[in-house]
């Protein structure tokens, strides 16, 4: 059945949309039907929404993975127990076995890096839905093709097993190994496709590595411009990108490389922060997820809007970039008393400004007057902070104290945060 409800979902998945007028039409239509389901059987919605028609639905309460997850057991639409569901979710990351299910749901958790653990429950056929889902957007050809694929992730998912057949093979690949045995066991897997964090394919770039695959996908991090280019010259391929989080997926690259909501699966509604710089919050209503529905759930990832139009043709919107979460952003105080936030694309960018020789670097804010500059390679000279100079005095700030450090990031289970705020 899984495999079935995996290739019917390839095969109804566009490659494109023709209009936003179109995509509109679609997502209406389709929350309006899932509104009307998760109401009648989500008491935590059905209260949330007393007052609310359901053509309301673009107005609903916000609610965030905090509410989430405080009021899970009454979100959900199945007969599960949250606890049984998260000692289960528990028992699979100390073991490494991820095979184990209650019923038709798998439970997992989130990485943990926005501040705590999110916990995400999918049925089967959900499962199966997303694997055709992602097979259309990432297989770059047809499915009747062989491939060999490798998943480079921090958690397995009885997915993959359950939808491998003999032309389509998945391979994983368990992060908490260290990154060169996992490099070795990559190499002897004749892969066709390696669905990898970018940090890792960086290491594996610095390392010389002899990896030849026909498509690379980048996952599970913040694809920076420094990590692109670099991975894309060593290999030779475009870098493609799954812009995915516990809540959904929300964004993936066409065969021009840009990324691109994906609203065959979601509304994606913005919360503004500068309208005409382009950078929002996303307003996330995943109209297809059932068992644990994501409704009008606002992520702290701050988004940068496209002012282009991609050549591929498709009306899904673009996205600039990922430019990280509302907790990456620096708080500095102003020279009036005030504090000034800085958003993590300035940072890197006066980052950039200090040396053309700089392959890696992280940003950490230990307090509001410390920030500490990780760089690769060690003991570059001659480094210029007329970045850092020109950023502090355009905004008013006091000139925090800059430590400057060897880079130490190696690549593993925990996710590269280039730039972050490590106080509150």
């Amino acid at each position: 059945m899984s495999k079935l409800a995996t290739l019917l979902r390839y095969l109804n998945t566009p490659k494109r949309y023709s209009s936003r007028k179109k995509i509109a039409k679609i997502q209406n239509k389709a929350v309006m039907k899932h509104i009307k389901f998760v109401r009648q059987n989500s008491k935590f919605y059905r209260d949330l929404w007393q007052g609310y028609t359901d053509e309301d639905w673009r107005d609903f309460p916000i609610i965030d993975k905090a509410v989430m997850m405080e009021n899970l057991q009454d979100l959900i639409t199945v007969d599960l127990d949250i606890a049984n569901a998260r000692d289960l979710a528990e028992r699979a990351e100390k073991s490494r076995d991820f095979s184990s299910k209650i019923g038709p749901y798998t439970i997992g958790f989130s990485s943990g890096t926005s501040g705590f653990r999110g916990m995400h429950i999918v049925s089967e056929s959900e499962q199966a839905a997303w694997a055709g889902f992602m097979l259309a957007r990432g297989l770059g050809s047809s499915i009747l093709g062989k491939y060999r694929i490798g998943l480079v992730l921090r958690a397995n998912s009885n997915t993959f097993e359950s939808i491998g057949s003999n032309r389509i093979k998945f391979q994983f690949y368990d992060l908490m190994k260290p990154v060169d045995q996992l490099h070795q066991e990559i190499l002897k897997g004749d892969l066709d496709i390696l669905i990898c964090p970018p940090s890792v394919l960086s290491y594996f770039v610095d390392i010389k590595s002899e990896l030849r695959v026909k498509r690379i996908i980048s996952v599970a991090e913040v694809l920076e411009d420094v990590d692109r280019k670099k991975i894309e010259s060593h290999f030779g391929l475009t870098l493609n990108q799954f812009y995915s989080s516990t809540e959904g997926e929300i964004a993936a690259t066409c065969e021009h490389g840009t990324l691109h909501l994906n609203e065959g699966l979601m509304v994606i509604q913005k919360e503004w922060l500068d309208e005409k710089k382009g950078w929002y919050h996303p307003i996330i209503t995943d109209f297809r997820r059932k068992s644990q529905p994501i409704i009008r759930y606002r992520l702290n990832d701050i988004l940068v809007a496209s002012k282009e139009n991609c050549p591929c043709g498709d009306a899904r919107e673009v996205i600039s970039s990922i430019m990280g979460r509302s907790d990456d952003v620096f708080h500095l105080p102003k020279h009036d008393g005030g504090t000034e936030l800085v958003v993590p694309d300035l940072i890197r960018r006066a980052i950039m400004q200090m040396s053309d020789k700089i392959t890696d670097y992280i940003a950490i804010q230990k307090s509001p007057n410390q920030i500490e500059i990780q760089i690769k390679p060690d003991n570059l000279e001659d480094l210029s902070m007329t970045g850092f100079n020109d950023l502090w005095q355009s905004k008013n700030i006091q000139p925090p104290k800059l430590e400057i450090k060897p880079y130490t990031h190696i690549p593993s289970a925990t996710k590269l945060r280039r730039i972050y705020r490590q106080f509150n």
